[in-house]
């Protein structure tokens, strides 16, 4: 364990350790360890009669036996994890349905790599990091989920269109091999998999890279804290904690100790993001003002997943290459190249000439053109949200009837048509329509432009007023979206100027803090939905992450202190508790009414791509994997 030990005395010795934002409550209630069943992903897909089926069906339910298990250097002392039962009055337990599902290891592969094999996917822009804990932008997430690995997967299933699908209610080990919880779900010991290899060194993983991976998340100042607190690792605004949540007991075995159970710890283990580095290398290239090694993981990958970076070139593409050795078996397809496509119609042009496999951004408006000239479009549904935020601390948008005229002006279900063309649901608030505890009577707007403008002149703005709307322009549906909210809310007197800025800009506006960690988001009416949709589909994890005061995906200082407390005490029951789902149905009745956004419609995942490529898997972070994906030759 010598080189972690001797980079904390390092940064000791610098006393330059890095600050983690986030200046939250530390009254975070303890939740049940009872995992919910969610919806599964509806699918369309056409030409479904000529679809493929998936040959050589990866998801083997017979696990492979695993030889030579290690045995424990160092054996836990069952003393010293906290237990809190016996506080809450939970009643926890582990088996299926729990916290801690018998443990099931992912699957190989089982089919040959193929050379030569080439998928280009077009991308609408460049990435401005790969640094896994730092960047908010989709396609550089697409990157990290195909570079590195997490702990923990999910089971994988093939729906009746042919599409697989993540079974969020069935974890799998990936890095983990196997994992052991004591009673309470308070604790956890993950065995993880021998002979390991990162990309480039060849250094095989161990206990202390997952240790320092889970210490650098933690101390950065944006995206790893969140996941760590909602699992119980440390309470929110308590980072520091996490030198004591991690313990390694020996090179395959590390324990993990929460400070409350909660019902998708393996859930959110499996997050792209939540991943593991070679540590080795980051303290190499660290500095005294980077001691994170933030600045190398920009343009540079450590990870251990079934594809490395070869080459980031930027404003041209980015090409990543097979990991002939991954543990899992060699994918099939030994490059993949993100050739950077700013135009939406350029990319669709070139997918029907054949010239690139894939888009990452259609214009919806050619969906039924490229179906006709047989290109496979498919969409399936799931927990995603496109979300226009209006800042309640900041006139006009801190009068609650100003934003509910807003909301009553916009034209929910002609978009739904007009401009996704079918492939878009109509949701309309904070908890998605597929996320259990979704209240499908709630009071949900729809178009009333009488309404609307007797709001604005209740408000003292009966001609209206004028403002800009800001959208990341690079976005899929974006564009067109923020023209029908500029056309929807002329007709009330309000006139919006659309501001465009690129994924960088966007991403930091939203996340911009002061010297003391204070949101400070200059925008106060955007509109934002790459990652609206939560990565763990289950209503807690999803409102601590947007909705409660100083949660990480906070856009727009919205609060409500008894929407904050029935928050909270939905934290103490079971899932399967109907008073639980009531405290969320209350919830959304209560922010449906306070109106701090607009919930435009759920997009589907879309992928458009040639009829040669299969193998596409969707998973509730919407977010494409090549290890499955295959092309004819």
């Amino acid at each position: 364990m010598k080189k972690f030990r001797v980079w904390v005395a390092m940064l000791a010795v610098m006393a330059l350790v890095a600050a983690a934002c986030g200046d939250g409550d530390d009254d975070t209630a303890d939740a049940p360890a009872t995992t919910a069943t969610t919806a599964a992903p509806t699918t369309t897909e056409a030409m479904m009669d000529d679809e493929p089926m998936v040959d050589d069906e990866p998801m083997v339910d017979d696990e492979p036996m695993m030889e030579d298990e290690p045995m424990m250097e160092e054996p836990p002392d069952e003393e010293q994890v906290t237990t809190t039962a016996a506080v809450t009055g939970i009643e926890l337990a582990g088996g299926e349905g729990s916290c801690a599902p018998e443990p099931e290891a992912a699957p190989p592969l089982g089919v040959a790599p193929v050379a030569g094999m080439t998928i280009v996917r077009a991308i609408s822009g460049d990435v401005s990091t790969i640094d896994p804990r730092r960047n908010f932008e989709a396609r550089a997430s697409e990157m990290v989920a195909n570079m590195y690995d997490q702990l923990t997967t999910f089971h994988l299933v093939e729906n009746e269109n042919g599409v697989l699908v993540a079974d969020s209610t069935r974890p799998q080990g990936l890095l983990a091999e196997s994992w052991d919880f004591n009673e309470d779900c308070t604790s956890v010991i993950f065995t993880l998999r021998q002979g390991v290899k990162f990309h480039h060194t060849g250094n095989e993983m161990t206990a202390e890279d997952v240790e320092w991976s889970f210490h650098r998340a933690a101390h950065l100042d944006a995206g790893g804290w969140f996941d760590h607190a909602v699992i119980g690792l440390y309470d929110f605004g308590s980072e520091s904690d996490i030198e004591n949540a991690i313990t390694v007991i020996d090179d395959h075995h590390i324990r993990f100790d929460f400070n409350k159970p909660t019902p998708f710890p393996l859930h959110v283990l499996s997050n792209a993001g939540v991943t593991v580095y070679d540590s080795e290398v980051l303290i190499a290239n660290a500095t005294e003002d980077d001691p994170w090694a933030h600045e190398y993981l920009k343009t540079n990958d450590v990870g251990t997943g079934p594809f490395y970076l070869e080459s980031l070139e930027p404003g041209v593409q980015i090409v990543l290459k097979r990991n002939d050795d991954y543990f899992l078996g060699p994918a099939q397809a030994e490059q993949i190249i993100l050739r950077v496509i700013p135009d939406s119609a350029q990319q669709a042009a070139l997918l029907t000439a054949g010239e690139i496999d894939f888009a990452e951004a259609v214009p919806v408006t050619a969906i039924p053109d490229l179906r006709e000239q047989g290109v496979k479009v498919t969409t399936v549904g799931g927990n995603n949200q496109a979300v226009m935020y209006m800042n309640p601390t900041r006139a006009p948008f801190d009068d609650q009837h100003v934003r509910q005229a807003i909301a009553y002006a916009y034209p929910y279900d002609d978009v739904l048509d007009g401009v996704y063309f079918g492939a878009a649901s109509r949701g309309g608030g904070p908890i998605p329509s597929t996320t259990p505890a979704f209240d499908p009577d709630a009071p949900f707007y729809s178009q009333d432009l009488d309404k609307a403008r007797e709001l604005l002149a209740e408000s003292g703005y009966p001609d209206g007023f004028s403002t800009d709307l800001y959208i990341d322009g690079t976005l899929a549906f974006a564009p067109e979206l923020a023209i029908v909210v500029q056309a929807s809310l002329a007709q009330i007197g309000i006139d919006v100027n659309i501001v465009r800025l690129d994924s960088g800009q966007f991403g930091d506006n939203i996340f911009a803090q002061d010297e003391d960690g204070n949101r400070i988001n200059p925008m106060d009416f955007f509109l934002f939905y790459f990652g609206s949709g939560s990565w763990v589909n289950e209503p807690q994890y999803h409102m601590e992450l947007f909705w409660e005061p100083n949660a990480f995906a906070m856009r727009s200082n919205y609060e409500n202190p008894e929407v904050t407390e029935k928050l909270n005490a939905a934290k103490f029951l079971s899932p399967s508790d109907p008073a639980r789902t009531q405290l969320y149905h209350d919830v959304q009745e209560l922010m449906l009414a306070d109106a701090p956004a607009v919930w435009l419609a759920e997009p589907h995942h879309i992928v458009a791509s040639s009829q040669d490529v299969q193998g596409f898997i969707w998973r509730p972070d919407q977010i494409n994997r090549y290890f499955y994906v295959t092309k004819a030759t």
